[in-house]
């Protein structure tokens, strides 16, 4: 009977180790790389939630991380020259990876597990080379867009600015694609955002654009936020090539049942060359305030933000 006893005191806690075994946290949850994904073939992340489901989408947020992370640390900033005042990226969303979780190509979850507190891991792996040959397809189909783009002619220099500024959207994404690749295989692709944001600058450069406001109301404060966004596109300040006429007004709208105060803008802006109109415009909207003075700054601001925002969108359609 002490015998019994005695095996009994040993066995139990090697049959209660060995229950546990399957339950024990896989290596990969803190170490993701291992001999059946090494590192030089696979891209891997771990992600964790209180479902599947959830530890899957973490897991693909982590994986978005690394790419931007990694790409941060090189990241090729594509600038105006400082000394002309301003830089493409003040005026233009400049990312270089995109965080959309929905971009990244070619992931698949290759582990899971679920510890005894009901929390789930997921290990998503991306292959290499299999990842950078779907992108490089689409990179040579943006690489023969911008060519084509950047081989157009035009007499005027400013149309000529305008068209390339519209491919910025395409350039920016043969830019986010690169540096996937270059991620994925160290291979480094020609810039092509900042090729063209070179042309952009230098082509600016030997355009002058003057700034002619029409206001009773702070004239000073108008032509300034005009010629700082010129600058940034880089076109030269004065007289010469081009005039951007501004045209601004406000006035007062009285509710009476209201507790606010509201003002009224009109802003109209033409931008040409002698009688040539290239672009115009004209924004309205009310503002609302506590007190009409602040509605009247407010509105103020409110014209000069949106009418910088219209005249960059209409410069690059």
């Amino acid at each position: 009977m002490m015998r019994k006893g005695v095996l009994l005191f040993f066995l139990i806690p090697f049959l209660v180790s060995c229950m546990s075994i399957p339950n024990q946290r896989p290596a990969w949850i803190g170490r993701p790389y291992d001999g059946k994904y090494p590192e030089d073939k696979y891209l891997l992340v771990v992600g964790s939630g209180s479902s599947y489901q959830k530890a899957v989408e973490n897991a693909r947020i982590n994986l978005a991380s690394v790419f931007s992370s990694q790409v941060e640390a090189v990241t090729r900033i594509t600038t105006i020259d400082s000394s002309e005042g301003g830089s493409f990226d003040a005026l233009f969303e400049q990312g270089t990876v995109s965080s959309n979780v929905e971009d990244l190509v070619g992931s698949e979850v290759v582990s899971s597990f679920t510890d005894e507190m009901g929390q789930t891991y997921v290990r998503l792996a991306v292959e290499r080379q299999e990842s950078a040959r779907f992108l490089q397809t689409r990179l040579a189909e943006l690489t023969k867009e911008l060519a084509k783009i950047r081989s157009q002619t035009f007499a005027d220099r400013l149309e000529r600015y305008r068209f390339l500024l519209s491919a910025y959207p395409v350039a920016q994404e043969a830019g986010q694609i690169a540096d996937r690749i270059w991620v994925l295989t160290k291979e480094i692709n020609p810039d092509h955002l900042g090729a063209l944001a070179s042309e952009l600058r230098t082509l600016a450069r030997s355009i002058s654009v003057e700034v002619l406001v029409h206001s009773e109301t702070d004239p000073h404060f108008l032509k300034a936020g005009f010629e700082g966004a010129l600058q940034n596109l880089g076109f030269v300040q004065g007289g010469g090539d081009y005039a951007l006429t501004v045209t601004y007004d406000s006035e007062p709208i009285l509710f009476e049942a209201s507790p606010y105060a509201y003002e009224r803008y009109q802003l109209s802006v033409t931008l040409g060359r002698n009688d040539k109109v290239v672009r115009s415009f004209s924004l309205s909207e009310r503002i609302a305030a506590l007190h009409q003075g602040d509605a009247k700054t407010k509105a103020l601001q409110s014209a000069l933000n949106d009418g910088i925002e219209t005249l960059i969108g209409l410069l690059s359609q």
